[in-house]
């Protein structure tokens, strides 16, 4: 793993634009006031919006994570000139934690029917799962999961970063070893982390693929918002040395997570519907009915076919403008599909529980604002945190084999 390359001569620190900060600024005040107005109004659907906005970014940070974990244990080489836009992704995860926390504080019994102790004493099911789906339980394990994520990636970062101080190898074989402990964290907590807050809203539902289903979405999310930032910065002046091979990778692996969402989004439809057990069909009967069947329907369209048309010749995984439209489309429908996770299941139990007067999809400045809010953060936080490290890993062993990628 001997070190030939050196960094090329356009090697300058990051500084986060202005255009971008101003963008952030203007997203996190549209934020503020399409929450604000949100929580005038019907408070189910204000802390609704809070968990979408905080579960998608959340799981950006998440797909982040794998991705650093995953390329750090199989020595790939040609990521790293893009290695620390995945690392800055990395530190969103505080603020993830405080949004679940302030949901588990406040929010909790706007969203969850198992939070009411009136409506778990009358229903049997729920009694027998009260032992994970209680208050207590579920905020301590919401620190456990961000304090496990926040932990692995942190020492992860601090073995990049000294890499850049003393050139040795052996922060990359610390990696290897961290990469790995960090995958078996993550595939159970991420598992956990989507019964608790996703398939828990209905509790009387189950699915033994959720899990895999919240990984393949976080997974192609955090490619496309990885996407963006490389197109963003390389056309800002940045990123010098990342050329259309390093393009093409991109490209090929939202191509091929986004089919592997696709596979599990059917497989868990299917499964459930050939089954036609009721306990296992509400889920779906509850989207494809009283007006939730178009978005339903529009779902795997941007979250997969989309993508899979414009991205299957090779010259579309080569060209900037084509891959940030497919980001930008995947970017979309990782919300779309979040969005169709939370609001049939929070708006059906407002109504029946709260004498809500809601009746299919709502969309309006509440939802607006919860994503933007979050968004702001990300996109004033990422930035922030790559100006902190240079952007080229010019110690890194196989910054050589990065630097000369070609297929």
């Amino acid at each position: 793993m001997a070190h030939h390359a050196h960094a090329p001569v356009d090697d300058r620190p990051f500084e986060a634009s202005k255009k971008v900060q101003q963008l952030a600024i203007g997203l996190l005040v549209l934020g503020v006031a399409g929450l604000g107005f949100a929580f005038t109004g019907d408070a189910w659907r204000a802390w609704s919006n809070v968990l979408i906005g905080g579960y998608y970014f959340t799981g950006v940070a998440l797909g982040a994570s794998f991705i650093f974990a995953v390329f750090s244990m199989v020595n790939a080489g040609w990521w790293v000139v893009i290695k620390r836009p995945v690392e800055a992704f990395t530190t969103y995860f505080p603020v993830g934690m405080v949004a679940f926390l302030l949901i588990g504080l406040f929010g909790m019994h706007h969203l969850y029917e198992w939070s009411i102790p009136e409506i778990v004493q009358h229903d049997h099911l729920l009694q027998r799962k009260a032992g994970l789906l209680n208050e207590t339980g579920w905020l301590i394990r919401v620190v456990v999961y961000f304090g496990l994520w926040m932990t692995t990636t942190f020492f992860m970062r601090k073995n990049s970063r000294a890499q850049d101080a003393d050139g040795s190898a052996v922060h990359t074989a610390k990696n290897v070893r961290l990469g790995a402990i960090h995958l078996v964290v993550f595939a159970l907590t991420i598992t956990f982390a989507g019964l608790d807050w996703m398939s828990s809203l209905e509790p009387h539902w189950f699915s033994t693929m959720f899990g895999v289903y919240q990984f393949a979405g976080a997974f192609v999310a955090a490619f496309a918002w990885l996407t963006l930032f490389v197109l963003g910065m390389k056309k800002a002046g940045y990123l010098g040395w990342v050329n259309e091979n390093h393009y093409h990778d991109l490209g090929k692996l939202m191509f091929a997570f986004a089919t592997f969402w696709a596979y599990i989004w059917i497989s868990q439809y299917l499964l459930i519907w050939y089954s036609n057990m009721p306990e296992e069909t509400i889920y779906y009967v509850a989207r494809q009915s009283n007006g939730w069947e178009v978005l339903w329907g529009l779902n795997p369209l941007v979250r997969w076919f989309l993508p899979f048309l414009i991205l299957l010749p090779r010259e579309n995984k080569r060209r900037p403008k084509i891959l940030a439209l497919v980001a930008g489309i995947i970017a979309f429908g990782h919300w779309l599909d979040i969005y169709l996770q939370v609001m049939p299941a929070t708006s059906h139990f407002a109504a029946h529980h709260a004498g809500a007067d809601v009746h299919g999809p709502v969309f309006g400045l509440q939802e607006l604002g919860g994503l933007a809010f979050f968004a702001g953060i990300f996109l004033l936080l990422v930035p922030k945190m790559m100006e902190k490290a240079p952007l080229l890993a010019a110690n890194d062993p196989y910054l050589d084999e990065a630097l000369h990628h070609d297929q």
